[in-house]
């Protein structure tokens, strides 16, 4: 299976318009849009046959010479996709999602793969709720229709679960508190995927935590807060653990817990936070809860 590499041909695209002194403008007239040009030679996927061939003709090369020098194996083009996408939603970079993912769907089918082409349409939809192109309830119907309980690859590969996680979430930012705890125990219900992927089970405890809280619920936030931490623990693995202490120290706040007890959650959240660095985390708590925290 092969695939343009799409930084390559940017690169080679951006090489020979500056060699026949050309503007983005200048190259784009007549043929797209300058964010286009701009888009491709950034590597933000590649263009459709008939704009690229155009291209050619006013680069002075043949569309062979594209294909000859630009053709790469398409594992390669996925993986290098799924890490930029990963980065940007860390970021929650929506904006630049949203284009890279669009550019995508534009393009003529290429067949990399039903995994692949549900990632891109899980950054898409994300992307469109957040940018507010499409309401929750669109989200999550779309959402929805990417999760195919009888395709022979569900349950097997990490974006099944991050597609439930986000209708979870958004169900969650909806006042849907019910069909949230729903979808979150689906995921809960896959014991071996999660026991591969502890990160993700820790987040899901403490999505889990604050799903409770809001509903004032705090014997279960606590119970969830405490697995997470527990989950840490064992793996020991400290991204998620600030949170989930300062999450306890919550729950046992509204529970009337002895002070002590909730003194030491925060001060363990502040300092597993000074130890990654996250001055904001710090100052949150300290602004928010530094009648339990004293003179420290």
């Amino acid at each position: 299976m092969l695939v343009l590499n799409a930084k390559a041909l940017g690169e080679e695209i951006k090489r020979l318009r500056k060699s026949n002194n050309l503007s983005q403008a200048q190259l784009a007239e007549g043929i797209c849009t300058q964010a286009t040009i701009s888009g491709i030679e950034a590597g933000r996927g590649y263009p459709s046959v008939d704009i690229l061939y155009i291209l050619s003709i006013r680069l002075k090369v043949s569309l062979d010479y594209f294909y000859k020098i630009l053709l790469n194996d398409a594992q390669g083009y996925i993986q290098d996709t799924e890490c930029m996408l990963e980065e940007l939603m860390k970021k929650k970079d929506y904006n630049e999602t949203f284009e890279i993912t669009s550019n995508e769907l534009k393009q003529s089918p290429r067949n990399l793969g039903y995994k692949f082409d549900q990632l891109i349409n899980w950054v898409y939809i994300i992307s469109s709720y957040y940018l507010k192109k499409i309401n929750w309830k669109k989200a999550v119907s779309m959402l929805e229709d990417l999760l195919d309980n009888n395709h022979p690859l569900f349950g097997q590969d990490f974006i099944d679960f991050k597609i439930q996680n986000s209708i979870a979430i958004i169900y969650a930012e909806n006042c849907m508190f019910q069909k949230s705890l729903q979808k979150y125990n689906t995921i809960l219900s896959y014991h071996d995927f999660l026991k591969q992927h502890h990160r993700f089970q820790i987040k899901i405890h403490y999505n889990l935590a604050k799903l409770y809280f809001l509903q004032q619920d705090y014997e279960h936030s606590l119970i969830h807060a405490e697995l997470g931490i527990k989950l840490s623990s064992e793996n020991e693995d400290v991204s998620m653990a600030g949170q989930l202490y300062y999450q306890q120290g919550l729950s046992l706040e509204e529970l009337d817990a002895d002070p002590q007890k909730i003194r030491n959650a925060f001060k363990t959240s502040i300092f597993i936070f000074q130890l990654l660095d996250r001055q904001e985390y710090i100052q949150m708590i300290y602004k928010k809860k530094g009648e339990f925290l004293g003179s420290d």
